[in-house]
């Protein structure tokens, strides 16, 4: 049952979940088949064998007082921890929860409105906004209303349940990007064009190994195109990128394989497709407004209590050091802000939060509140941000926890971020100061570094950070320090850290910082070691991690491809597009027949009604009365694409569905089937 609550909600995910989950312990479900079921749920690996990380999905990383006491609640009773830890794209995740607690703990959360569906996994992850959306008296409209409307439609839709790879969405408010879309797989930027509202898409960018700047997609499209716009490069997603090799297969490696206008003129033939299916609304989701300032007026980071474009209304930005939240922490939060009549809070992509809405007079008895529960506004020089890194990542390689408190931003209050390994879950790429977690040989022994990234900036118009040199782990807060203390000497009048960073170049920050990255023979004993840990480095393999996802099997996919265009059948059907309805129908229909022959193990390429009905009776000739009213079907759909009679139409519909239903059925039986490999050594890796 889906609540109204929360529309990402259904309980019959916990049902079905804690179903695979009890078939999987009994070693009678494929141990891959259930690493892709668990990420759909937001159920992550940790390095700690048969313990779990469960990330929670917060679209623009709003909450209310009574959330924040059901994560408390959900730490508290199904958690090895006390507390919960923000993200920079916006979640909050639990970490230490025993495999068999993942149930009960998604169920608590659901209690109180909060959804873990497709947190994970190769589908639409949590969409992020500006930080100060519905309150920036720059923006043009408060995105957040698009933001729910994009989550709810594709949550569960058929094209995004089993993609090649993630795929990652922001939403701005205004033109000056503060949701960082040029990194992103699909930037969607709220603008204007002769006063009608709409939007700006930036494509196929992305952060990791391979950061990639996005490109215009359009310039401009009206604001009742949005859905089918964003399903057309979801398509392209599920079309195109490469579902063989994961570190090849995110949407901005096709911008490698067919260039800007090559990409562009797929997404164009898929939007005409989902354009002519989709039947916009009469009136715009959100309420645009007419602004007053733009974007470069405006001070958005949040460093400060921050005026609303309401009158007398603020936003009232709270540091929490590292992300992590106590449980006691979150129950007086939620009600100091129940008692104060507050019901917006907000994790920020910085791993903070902010309170919206807050009177003027109220600001100073209410800061005086929150250092009461140990929480403070923000301070110059602490804007810094790390991932796990080796406290629980199984990708991790150095202490990138360890090592985020020894930093500062300094004078400047520069922004730091830390991965601990290649990849961008910190964001270092677009930050002032950037480090990226390696293992790095000197004279033959590993030692624990960094590669630094300068000058990044992920909104529209900057750039991805330049590469600096590799720095020991110990030698890195040292190397941080000279850095802004040479920014501050050396920098032109108002110039920011990026703009002298890139005025610099590489080759005066190799220089700047070789006395660091060298390393001599002599120097080793005091390297090998990385914070917080007394042994000597290594880099230990802790089996494949996660963040990549698991595909679907491919009968399973092949299905998910046939509700989607049954899908767009009916919404063809709709719009008296018969045509294409017939089209939709006939894929349908191959689909739905390539998956049995799928698990036949036949030829699952096979198409058309000469060569699968052949090959289907041929695998399951005791379905006799089934592939009759197949065979029954292809004669009707020719008859209806000759003649494009509307009448017909329904019934062909309806026999569709029934034929892929059947055809689901078949498949669940061959899942169902006791699994016999070797069953790996706990419920968290395979």
């Amino acid at each position: 049952m889906i609540t109204a609550a929360n529309p990402l909600i259904d309980s019959k995910d916990f049902d079905d979940y804690e179903q695979h989950l009890q078939n999987y312990l009994q070693g009678n479900l494929d141990p891959h088949r259930f690493v892709a079921i668990r990420l759909n749920l937001g159920i992550y690996a940790q390095r700690q064998d048969g313990m779990c990380m469960v990330r929670a999905k917060l679209p623009g990383g709003r909450m209310n007082p009574r959330q924040l006491l059901g994560f408390a609640e959900a730490a508290e009773k199904h958690s090895g921890t006390t507390n919960v830890h923000i993200t920079t794209r916006q979640d909050i995740q639990f970490h230490f929860v025993p495999l068999e607690r993942t149930p009960q703990l998604q169920r608590t959360l659901a209690e109180y409105g909060i959804a873990t569906r497709e947190a994970g996994g190769n589908t639409v992850r949590n969409i992020t906004g500006c930080a100060l959306s519905g309150a920036c008296p720059a923006e043009h409209v408060d995105i957040n209303a698009y933001i729910d409307k994009v989550a709810n439609y594709f949550i569960r839709h058929p094209l995004t349940a089993s993609m090649p790879r993630k795929f990652k969405l922001s939403f701005s408010a205004c033109e000056s990007d503060c949701a960082n879309g040029l990194v992103h797989d699909l930037g969607v930027i709220a603008t204007r064009k002769d006063g009608r509202p709409g939007f700006r898409l930036l494509a196929a960018g992305g952060l990791g190994g391979k950061p990639k700047e996005a490109i215009v997609l359009e310039s401009f499209i009206e604001e009742n195109q949005l859905i089918p716009a964003i399903e057309a490069v979801l398509s392209v997603h599920d079309k195109y990128s490469d579902r063989k090799r994961k570190m090849r297969s995110r949407i901005k490696f096709l911008l490698d394989r067919f260039g800007a206008e090559g990409f562009i003129e797929k997404y164009r033939a898929e939007y005409a497709r989902t354009s002519n299916a989709y039947s916009p609304a009469a009136v715009p989701v959100g309420v645009w407004r007419e602004r007053s300032v733009d974007g470069s007026q405006v001070k958005t980071d949040l460093r400060a209590p921050t005026a609303q474009h309401q009158e007398d209304l603020n936003i009232l930005p709270v540091s929490v050091p590292d992300g992590r939240l106590e449980i006691e922490t979150l129950r007086g939060l939620a009600d100091l802000l129940v008692k104060e009549g507050l019901h917006d809070i907000r994790t920020t992509a910085d791993q903070n939060l902010s309170i919206f809405n807050v009177p003027t007079d109220r600001l100073g008895s209410l800061t005086v509140a929150l250092k009461a529960l140990g929480l403070k506004l923000p301070r110059c020089g602490d804007l810094v941000v790390s991932c796990p890194g080796t406290a629980t990542c199984p990708l991790g390689i150095t202490a990138s926890r360890q090592m985020a408190p020894r930093l500062s931003g300094g004078v400047g209050d520069l922004s730091v971020r830390v991965n601990g390994c290649q990849n961008g879950c910190a964001n270092a790429t677009i930050s002032d100061i950037g480090l990226y977690g390696k293992g790095r040989r000197h004279h033959g022994r590993l030692v624990p570094s960094y590669t630094l990234q300068l000058g990044g900036n992920g909104s529209e118009g900057g750039s991805i950070g330049l590469t600096g040199p590799d720095i020991p782990a110990v030698r890195v807060p040292s190397a941080v320090s000279l850095l802004h203390d040479s920014y501050h000497a050396d920098r032109q009048v108002n110039e920011s850290f990026r703009d002298w960073a890139h005025r610099e170049g590489r080759e005066y920050f190799d220089e700047l910082l070789g006395h660091l990255s060298n390393v001599g023979a002599m120097e080793l004993p005091f390297l090998t070691r990385d914070h917080g840990d007394s042994s000597v480095f290594k880099v230990e393999s802790m089996g494949v991690g996660e963040c990549a996802g698991s595909q679907a099997a491919p009968a399973d996919k092949l299905l998910l491809d046939a509700r989607y265009e049954s899908d767009l059948s009916v919404a063809f059907a709709a719009k008296n597009k018969q045509a294409d309805a017939g089209e939709s129908l006939e894929n349908q229909i191959t689909y739905s027949g390539q998956a049995l022959l799928e698990i036949a193990g036949l030829d699952r390429s096979l198409k058309g009604e000469d060569q699968l009905l052949p090959a289907l009776r041929s695998a399951y000739g005791v379905y006799k009365d089934e592939l009759d009213k197949l065979e029954q079907f292809y004669v009707e759909l020719r008859s209806f694409q000759s003649t494009l009679d509307e009448l017909q139409l329904a019934s062909l519909i309806t026999a569709a569905k029934e034929f892929t239903a059947w055809a689901g059925t078949r498949v669940e039986e061959h899942n169902k089937r006791p699994h016999t490999a070797e069953q790996p050594r706990s419920g968290t890796d395979g």
